[in-house]
């Protein structure tokens, strides 16, 4: 039976097939309002009411969250200034001054983050969800998931001890099934040292790689040990990536000369980006250091279709990463056609 979908009566927002409430506006759907209506290409702008009742929302989350902001620099300046002043008069009222001052500014600071937290869980809701459903086939999104240890663990990327995330979520793009998550790893002892700020992403491959195989700015020995670094000579692609592996022989089935220029051009065309790659039986592992998060709200809370417009570009990064990966005839069957010279924008700035 051919699917259909519909349009809310309250935003016109598409509608997925039985699905209770509009990812746009969240009204509850009413069916025998709706006109069936045949199923049509993303779009990132949406009917501004929907938009109109979103920022409505989301406009006293961004004044109280400005507001606490304002307060805890307003008390911690000040405070700051008294704290050394006391300090000069070798006065023990410094520590006091100081402890309070901290104890107010900060919980000041404390409260304008949940009211970020709180535009996050709305745009995640009414933008974020809906937009990915478009653009893929969405599984199941958690904005506030993020990959486990052991999964980036098996990337076998080294240096670090802990790690955070958001926006997970499983797809599929052109018949390649994927895991995404913004991720941040990092070594924490007495400082916190950043190995890995950016997106993170895990393919599946439709053909098993048969030996780990390690391609990385970031891993320079990994834990294959020093004997498996194996020199690459086409230039400047050797001087750049680290390539590790065990059995040389998978080289040739992964670093295609198609995909080693995409991989270039995607180091020049993101900002700040450094790539570590692992390849391992039916897994690819992608982990870009961007230094950015994707799918954030933004402070200009009135414009939302801007917002989509910044979200879709976002999501087009994904899109244009996984087909890059389908690059490489050995790792995919039944590839769709590409096309034939995707450089040099393969890859538009974050």
């Amino acid at each position: 039976m051919e699917q259909t979908t519909s349009f809310c009566h309250l935003c016109g927002a598409l509608l997925k097939r039985r699905t209770r409430r509009c990812s746009s506006c969240g009204s509850a759907v009413n069916r025998s309002t709706t006109t069936p209506e045949p199923k049509s290409a993303p779009q990132v702008a949406r009917p501004s009411s929907g938009d109109a009742a979103l920022s409505e929302k989301l406009q006293p989350l961004q004044v109280k969250k400005n507001w606490f902001q304002l307060a805890g620099a307003v008390i911690i300046i000040p405070m700051i200034v008294v704290v050394f002043y006391f300090l000069a008069m070798d006065s023990d009222l410094s520590i006091l001054f100081g402890i309070l001052g901290a104890a107010a500014g900060g919980t000041c600071f404390y409260k304008g983050t949940l009211y970020t937290r709180k535009k996050k869980e709305l745009i995640s809701t009414y933008v974020i969800q809906g937009m990915l459903a478009d653009n893929f086939e969405l599984v199941r999104y958690a904005p506030k998931e993020t990959f486990t240890e052991g999964q980036l663990r098996t990337s076998q990327l080294r240096g670090w001890n802990t790690h955070k995330g958001n926006d997970w979520f499983q797809a599929t793009y052109k018949g390649v099934t994927f895991t995404f998550s913004d991720v941040g790893i990092y070594r924490q002892g007495r400082h916190r040292y950043t190995v890995l700020k950016g997106q993170w992403l895990i393919l599946r491959l439709h053909k098993e790689i048969s030996a780990p195989l390690i391609i990385s700015e970031l891993e320079k020995r990994g834990a294959l040990g020093r004997r498996a670094r194996v020199q690459i000579e086409q230039k400047p692609f050797g001087d750049i990536f680290t390539v590790l592996t065990e059995s040389p022989a998978v080289i040739s089935q992964v670093l295609t000369p198609g995909f080693m220029e995409f991989l270039l051009t995607m180091r020049h065309s993101i900002s700040y980006v450094e790539t570590h790659l692992f390849f391992g039986g039916e897994q690819a592992h992608i982990g870009l250091n961007t230094r950015e998060d994707l799918f954030e709200p933004c402070n200009n809370v009135q414009d939302i279709p801007a917002l989509r417009e910044r979200v879709q570009t976002e999501i087009d990064l994904i899109k244009r990463i996984i087909d890059g990966f389908l690059l490489t005839e050995g790792l995919f069957q039944n590839q769709p056609q590409q096309d034939p010279t995707p450089y040099p924008n393969a890859l538009d700035p974050i």
